[in-house]
Order: C-alpha cells, then sequence, then structure tokens
C-alpha cells in the first residue's frame, strides 16, 4: 500500500481517538488523504464536524508526522495493521464501522478464533468452566480472543496458554496502557490489540 494511504488511515485513527467517536462513517464518499488535503472549513461542511472535531483535527494536521509515530511505536514494539493491509482480520473488516487502524503487539494468528467472555467476579465454577474450555480449544489450535479482564476472561486465556494455543487480547485502551495492573508483565504469549496507540479511548 502507498505510503501516503497508509498515513491517512494512521492520522484517521489518531483523529478518531482524541475525538471519541467514529469518523469513518462521516468520511461518506471521501477517501482518508482528504482528512490530509483538504481545506478544513471544507471538511467540517462536508462531514458535518463540530468545532471541537475541527479544532482537534487542525491541531492534529500541525504535529502530525506518520514517520514519528511510526519509529515511536516501533521503539515500544508497536505495529499498525491499517484496513488495506493484508494482515487486517478480514472478518473485522465486514462490521458497519471498523477501526481504520489497529495497534498490535505480537503477531494476529491467521486461524479461527473464538471469543470467550464473560463476568470479572465469576464464580469457582465459571473461572474453572472458562479455563477447561480455553484449554480444549488451545489443544485444537483454535485462539482464544477476549478483552483480558479479571475472571471468565483471564481464565479462558490460562487454559489456551496451558494447552500451548495462540491467544489474542482486544484492549478497550490505549496498547501503552496495561489493565487490570494485575497483568504486568503480560502474558508474553498474547498478542495484545488495540484502537489506539496511546493512552484510553
Amino acid at each position: 500500500m502507498a505510503a501516503r494511504e497508509k498515513a491517512a488511515y494512521l492520522f484517521l485513527s489518531l483523529l478518531q481517538a482524541r475525538v471519541g467517536s467514529s469518523v469513518v462513517s462521516r468520511l461518506q464518499e471521501l477517501a482518508p488523504a482528504a482528512l490530509l488535503e483538504m481545506p478544513s472549513g471544507q471538511l467540517a461542511a462536508r462531514m458535518k464536524m463540530t468545532e471541537r472535531a475541527v479544532q482537534v483535527l487542525e491541531d492534529l494536521r500541525r504535529d502530525f508526522d506518520p514517520r514519528a509515530v511510526h519509529e515511536s511505536l516501533s521503539r515500544r514494539g508497536i505495529s499498525v495493521l491499517t484496513l488495506d493491509d493484508a494482515g487486517y482480520p478480514e472478518r473485522l473488516k465486514e462490521i458497519p464501522d471498523p477501526p481504520p487502524a489497529l495497534f498490535v503487539t505480537g503477531s494476529v494468528p491467521g486461524t479461527t478464533a473464538v471469543a470467550l467472555v464473560g463476568s470479572r467476579s465469576a464464580s469457582t465454577t465459571g473461572i474453572e468452566t472458562a479455563r477447561t474450555l480455553g484449554r480444549a480449544l488451545g489443544e485444537r489450535g483454535v485462539c482464544v480472543v477476549s478483552g483480558l479482564a479479571l475472571g471468565v476472561d483471564g481464565a479462558a486465556h490460562e487454559g489456551a496458554l496451558e494447552a500451548g494455543g495462540p491467544t489474542v487480547g482486544v484492549l478497550g485502551c490505549g496498547i501503552d496502557v496495561t489493565l487490570p495492573s494485575e497483568y504486568k508483565p503480560s502474558a508474553p504469549n498474547t498478542p495484545r490489540i488495540s484502537r489506539s496507540p496511546f493512552g484510553c479511548t
């Protein structure tokens, strides 16, 4: 993919993280590169952006340096997958408003995946059931996916890792944030994915 297009998706992702809502649906027929090139006033009218969103757009445009962002991420072991990259999960592309970029530590397994999520304060039976299911899936090479919360999520990952199976944690915060803090350092065999590179979204 052209560096310009990748930069545009990266910019779009950073903009969404700062605005706090989706910008993708407002683009309509516009290419993401328009966010970097079109005059902000024209964009605001076309996309019906709020004054705050326009200010965020202008501030981000002024400071945006895709090479510096990639270098900063790379130093932390973080890679970026955009919608046009081959490694972007195909099923995620099918949702109505897919993230324009994913920030990843580790590698995303290209295998069948099953989401195992549940209560943070699960019963002993619930925890053991989640661990057993995770282990059974791991033994079969199925990737266990969760939000890495305590309780059922964590138990499912533990079971899969005990079996040597692949797991992926999808974070609701920035890729540089480890929540809950009990997971520091995070499991080395669990790739993590976030829609935001820095801080909570």
